[in-house]
C-alpha cells in the first residue's frame, strides 16, 4: 500500500536523454512493469521519502510531431515534471517554450505543478554546447521550482533528482490523509537541488504573514 501515487512526466527534444535517465533510475530502484504506448514510454517505480512509501509513474512523452496531439491525454493528471535537454545540443532547447505552454495550459491552472530543468552532460566538458549557468538562467527565466545537471553514464544525482522531484509533489500535492507538517521546501543550490524541511523559524514568518 502507498502513501501516495504520482505521476511524473519527462518532456523535451532529447529523446535519448529521457530514455537513459529513467533507466538509470531503474538499475537502483524497484521496478513495478513498463509500459509502450503510442507516444509514451511509461515506467513505474517505488520510492520511499521521509517515511513515505510512493508509487511513482514516470511518463516520458514523445516529442514527435504525429503524437502530438495525444499531448493533452498524456498530460493528464499529472503532477510534476521534469524538462530534460542535452547539454551536448543546443538544439535540444529550441522547443522549451512549446513544452511549457502544452504542460502549463492543461494543468497549472487545476494544481502547482513543480518542474525541473534537467541537463544532461557527458563525460567530456569539450562536447558542452549549453553552460551550467545558462541552464541556471533558463529555469529562472521560465519560473521553474529546480535545476540540475545529471550524467546518465554514471548516475551521478539521478536518484537525487526524483527523490527532489517527489518531495515537491509531496508539498503540493499531499496525501489528504496526512497532517501540513509534513510539506517540504525546495532550495536550488549549486550543481543541484536541494531539499529541505521548514525551519521554525520560516514556520512562523508564514504563521505571522497569514
Amino acid at each position: 500500500m502507498y502513501d501516495a501515487n504520482f505521476k511524473i512526466l519527462l518532456f523535451g527534444d532529447d529523446t535519448e536523454g529521457k530514455k537513459t535517465l529513467t533507466q538509470k533510475f531503474m538499475i537502483n530502484l524497484f521496478s513495478e512493469g513498463h509500459e509502450d504506448t503510442i507516444g509514451v514510454d511509461f515506467e513505474v517505480k517505488s520510492l520511499s521519502i521521509d517515511d513515505f512509501k510512493i508509487k511513482l509513474q514516470i511518463w516520458d512523452i514523445s516529442g514527435e510531431r504525429r503524437f502530438r496531439s495525444f499531448l493533452p491525454t498524456y498530460i493528464s493528471h499529472a503532477r510534476g515534471g521534469m524538462f530534460v535537454y542535452d547539454v551536448t545540443k543546443r538544439s535540444s532547447l529550441i522547443n522549451i517554450d512549446f513544452w511549457l505552454a502544452i504542460i502549463r495550459k492543461d494543468l497549472l491552472e487545476e494544481i502547482s505543478f513543480p518542474i525541473i530543468a534537467v541537463g544532461i552532460i557527458p563525460d567530456s566538458e569539450n562536447e558542452r554546447q549549453v553552460f551550467y549557468e545558462e541552464g541556471l538562467k533558463l529555469a529562472e527565466f521560465h519560473k521553474l521550482d529546480g535545476f540540475i545537471e545529471c550524467n546518465v553514464k554514471s548516475g551521478e544525482k539521478i536518484e537525487k533528482l526524483f527523490e527532489s522531484i517527489s518531495k515537491l509533489m509531496l508539498e503540493r500535492s499531499p496525501p489528504p490523509t496526512e497532517p501540513a507538517n509534513t510539506k517540504l521546501s525546495r532550495k536550488a543550490k549549486g550543481n543541484g537541488i536541494f531539499v529541505k524541511k521548514k525551519s521554525k523559524k520560516e514556520k512562523k514568518k508564514h504563521k505571522s504573514e497569514q
